[in-house]
């Protein structure tokens, strides 16, 4: 009977050890993998940095010397501030460090301030920074179908939502009820080596990652007036914004810190 005791007692203590081991190697790589994101971030954050030098947001009504500032803080001067500031980029300098730089994106009021960078596929960009370093943060990129020499009816820019608010995570803003899309919250700022724009936002949501498709051509006027109307129906806000045939439009599209969802911004394209 002892015999039995000591025999059970040593299969207890085994798998006591056993499950020690399996829990220490557990912590081990919850710990290498939070490491590995805080670097990540912290990557990106000094790549951020370095590049904001090469983009400012300029008056160019000031710069052009087209109105004077009797009291910059007028109402009047602050309205016309808004309607003729323009992202200005310095493209050479961001196009030697990679030649992949095609545009620049700036959100009013959140952190999202990146070029965008374009690959042959939408993969290359999902797990690569800036300096082409892998990262699991990725970087902001247009999607591979996209044209920047002469821009699409839908130019499409994609970033991942990290939670600590980073790359395009700042867009689930968009989507809660704090948001104030009046003034200057309906409009952000796009750039390309051939025009820099003010994008006005008329559409909002979110959608199941299954059932987003997003064209970025269309077979004719008709098809893409109907897409604009399906958007506008999928908005959790009523934009008055007219988007016509004629316009150009502008998709930012993020996840929710899932892989089900999908957080999609669209807007007209204002040169």
């Amino acid at each position: 009977m002892n015999v039995i005791k000591n025999s059970n007692k040593n299969l207890s203590n085994i798998g006591i050890i056993i499950f020690r081991i399996i829990s220490i190697i557990i912590i081990g790589i919850c710990l290498s993998v939070l490491y590995k994101w805080h670097q990540n971030n912290i990557q990106n954050n000094d790549i951020i940095h370095e590049l904001s030098e090469f983009v400012s947001l300029e008056d160019t009504n000031y710069i052009e010397g087209k109105i004077e500032y009797e009291n910059e803080n007028s109402e009047n001067n602050i309205e016309d501030n808004n309607e003729s500031l323009k992202l200005l980029v310095n493209f050479d300098e961001l196009k030697h460090k990679n030649s992949d730089t095609v545009a620049w994106v700036k959100v009013n009021n959140t952190n999202i301030n990146f070029p965008v960078v374009q690959s042959v596929d939408n993969d290359f960009y999902l797990k690569r920074n800036f300096n082409k370093n892998p990262n699991g943060a990725g970087w902001i990129f247009a999607d591979y179908r996209n044209s920047f020499d002469i821009l699409d009816k839908n130019t499409i820019v994609y970033g991942h939502n990290r939670r600590n608010g980073t790359m395009f995570g700042n867009l689930t803003y968009l989507i809660g009820n704090s948001w104030n899309f009046e003034n200057e919250n309906s409009y952000f700022y796009f750039s390309t080596e051939k025009a820099s724009y003010r994008a006005q936002i008329f559409s909002v949501y979110m959608m199941k990652a299954t059932k987003l498709s997003i064209p970025n051509k269309f077979d004719d006027n008709m098809h893409f007036e109907n897409y604009i109307k399906d958007l506008k129906s999928l908005s959790i806000c009523s934009f008055d914004v007219y988007v016509s045939s004629d316009d150009n439009i502008i998709t930012l599209c993020t996840c929710d810190n899932t892989s089900q969802n999908r957080i999609v911004v669209h807007a007209k394209l204002i040169n």
